[in-house]
């Protein structure tokens, strides 16, 4: 098998079989059951072993399923983007290969991915270090959060305001019976920008809905207003739903309210402006959108604006 490792696999194809170093100096595989582009559908096998496996090992073409946390024999199979990680390992293609479908996105190829066959046989095998672990991996990442929520917070690459507000006018306000066709024309332009200008979109309404996410605007939506009697009633997605009513009023009713916090509107709320980007995108690429934009767009994120 040592032959294998002198292999590079520079196209990818439906069956092809890779094995992947996993941390405690075993093998585990993966299979490729499904490509779009450069995006590729990979099942994770059962296989975990001390050596590479043949190709003939029929466990190759299997699926394994996860029992691990919150699954519930949920098939290891998850969309990625990218080259192939150069620490894989081509075994060989599995002809026949029946093509698969899923949803579910992971973000790019990198040396972890194909690790759940370890995380696996560590549930079964050494189960209480295993919970440990990955409780001690949550607080940390709770406690580098709580860090990172104490500053304000910063937009990535944002679509630029004469787009983005060419967009927000497209919105087609005679539907007012469905509010999903009253973005129906807005989606539509989005998905003809392609992925770049659709995640930019997205990031540029985040910022915005980040912006007017103030302790003052939130006091300023009538009867439900935040207040520090802990009796009144306050709805944080209300109050975001609220915000988005503002920028799909258009850029000049934005900016007067960015300005003049009393003029939050005090009922229509207007939610499906969540959704435009999302629409466009899952139209485009036919995957699901998973993007994480700088700022974050629910209530209580902007700590500047709370304090």
């Amino acid at each position: 098998m040592e032959n294998q490792k002198k292999i590079k696999k520079q196209t990818v194809s439906i069956g092809d079989v890779f094995a992947v170093k996993l941390p405690d100096g075993r093998y585990g595989a993966l299979r490729i059951v499904n490509c779009d582009r450069n995006s590729y559908l990979l099942a994770t096998t059962p296989y975990i072993g001390e050596t590479i496996p043949m190709i003939e090992n029929n466990v190759l073409s299997k699926t394994l399923l996860q029992n691990r946390f919150y699954f519930e024999n949920a098939p290891a199979i998850c969309w990625f983007d990218g080259k192939i990680p150069g620490t894989f390992i081509y075994i060989g293609n599995i002809q026949g290969t029946k093509k698969m479908r899923q949803s579910n996105y992971g973000g790019t190829w990198d040396e972890t991915t194909g690790m759940e066959a370890l995380y696996e046989w560590r549930w079964i095998n050494d189960r209480d270090n295993f919970e440990k672990e990955i409780l001690e991996e949550e607080r940390k990442i709770e406690q580098l959060m709580e860090k990172l929520m104490e500053k304000p917070q910063k937009p990535r690459k944002m679509m630029t305001d004469e787009s983005f507000w060419y967009i927000i006018s497209l919105l087609d306000w005679e539907s007012v019976n469905d509010e999903d066709e009253v973005i129906e024309v807005a989606v539509r332009e989005l998905e003809k920008m392609g992925v770049r200008n659709i995640k930019q979109f997205e990031e540029a309404m985040s910022y915005k809905l980040y912006l007017l996410d103030t302790k003052e605007h939130a006091k300023n939506i009538g009867e439900y207003s935040y207040s520090k009697n802990k009796d009144d009633y306050f709805s944080p997605d209300v109050f975001l739903y609220l915000r988005c009513e503002v920028i799909a009023k258009g850029e000049g009713f934005f900016n007067a309210v960015l300005e003049c916090p009393v003029l939050m509107p005090k009922e229509n709320t207007f939610e499906p402006l969540l959704s435009i980007a999302t629409e466009a995108y899952e139209r485009l690429t036919g995957k699901e959108f998973q993007y994480i934009t700088g700022c974050d767009y629910e209530t209580f994120s902007n700590v500047v604006g709370w304090k």
